[in-house]
């Protein structure tokens, strides 16, 4: 569906009823009411232009999908929108988006109608009152008659009784998404399901026998409204093979029917990253040590100061963190071309220790705190690092610590 504002969405509108003692509809009024007694007749209006729109006005005694398509010359591109109208608590009139159109390959079968030209087709609900908006999809386009046609493509006649997805897209573990925060206060991994969308089918069956499947990445199935819902919020997602795996439900509804379809998550495009941590000060390797991409501690480093974990290919921010260590920030770069180099071992990145305030600063308050606390070696120690480590804040450090 495409995403574009229309200027002209707090209409008046004055639904006025055309002849139709005429096969050709042209008036140069701004709203037609459309009734059944229209179907497949040549609707003819005036535009001064691009986004000058012609709004269609439309409630149907049966419930069933209908089509509105464009029927003007192939070579101007002709787009239209579907609305419905709602309240909100203050009984504000609000329109909403079901459905956008331009150049759909369902153009060939209708007689007359271009290549170029819109083909929109939705599910109507018997009794509720629906918005169509078209127009042309051409910034150059200068004043010009736009010529649709509206027909009713079937009837309810049938219920549906099942609904089949079915997929050939897989998400990528930690790379499809992005890390959120649930209800308990714990990190956990959203996976973003419009991968999924763009490449899901869904076949409906009915109960006469007939049934109707979607194109690829479709927002409808025939003009039955398909919507997705899920509940990672509460159920997080994980590999199949994963300890915390339960399940990955997306859920699909169409007309008050759904099913679930479980998404896989492919763990196999990880790699392996290998690291060091060590003191600035004296080089030693540094325990304990927190490696944090986004709001996710990816590994912890051990007592000789190295750590692993395994993440998808690319770039990453990632900070070191932890007890007494001013937090460092540094990219962390997996090569998915030379998987060899993205052991960093021999590369250790360098971290200040001696934040005894943990306040990721070495300042003068640390040095207090060094006074007051601290006898014998411990104490020598400490004032070396500190007079090390305020001097380099002074100059260089400053890239090294937030």
């Amino acid at each position: 569906m495409k995403n574009k504002k229309l200027i002209a969405l707090i209409l008046s509108f004055a639904l006025a009823m055309s002849s139709l003692a005429f096969s050709v509809i042209n008036a140069f009024a701004e709203t037609v009411t459309l009734t059944d007694a229209m179907f497949g007749i040549e609707i003819v209006k005036s535009t001064s232009g691009y986004d000058d729109n012609v709004w269609y006005v439309y409630t149907p005694s049966q419930s069933g999908v209908y089509t509105l398509y464009g029927l003007s010359s192939n070579i101007f591109s002709t787009e239209a929108y579907l609305f419905e109208k709602t309240e909100d608590e203050n009984g504000k009139k609000l329109y909403t988006q079901l459905a956008y159109s331009n150049s759909n390959p369902n153009y060939a079968n209708y007689e007359g109608s271009a290549k170029r030209q819109f083909c929109l087709q939705y599910h109507l609900v018997k009794g509720e009152t629906y918005y169509y908006a078209a127009g042309w999809n051409d910034p150059n386009q200068g004043n010009r008659t736009l010529a649709v046609a509206f027909i009713n493509e079937s009837t309810d006649s049938a219920e549906l009784v099942k609904i089949t997805p079915s997929c050939d897209a897989e998400l990528t573990w930690y790379t499809d998404g992005s890390w959120e925060t649930d209800d308990s206060g714990n990190a956990y991994y959203l996976y973003n399901i419009s991968k999924i969308m763009q490449n899901m089918v869904v076949t409906l069956e009915f109960d006469d026998g007939t049934t109707i499947t979607s194109q690829k990445g479709s927002t409808d199935a025939g003009g039955y409204p398909i919507s997705y819902t899920h509940k990672q919020q509460s159920v997080h997602w994980y590999n199949s093979e994963n300890e915390n795996y339960t399940a990955n439900t997306l859920t699909v509804s169409v007309m008050g029917k759904s099913a679930d379809y479980e998404v896989v998550i492919n763990q196999s495009a990880l790699l392996t990253y290998s690291g060091k941590v060590v003191d600035s000060y004296d080089n030693a390797p540094v325990s304990n040590a927190k490696i944090v991409i986004g709001s996710n501690t990816v590994a912890t480093t051990k007592s000789d100061g190295t750590f692993q974990f395994s993440y998808s290919p690319g770039k990453y921010t990632a900070n070191v963190t932890g007890s007494g260590i001013v937090k460092r920030e540094y990219t962390v770069n997996i090569d998915a071309v030379n998987v060899s180099g993205n052991n960093h071992t021999d590369e250790p990145v360098e971290v200040v220790t001696g934040d005894y305030i943990d306040d990721d600063i070495i300042n003068g308050r640390d040095y207090a705190y060094i006074k007051t606390n601290l006898t014998g070696d411990d104490l020598t120690d400490a004032k070396a690092r500190f007079t090390k480590n305020v001097g380099f804040v002074k100059s260089d450090y400053e890239k090294l610590i937030l």
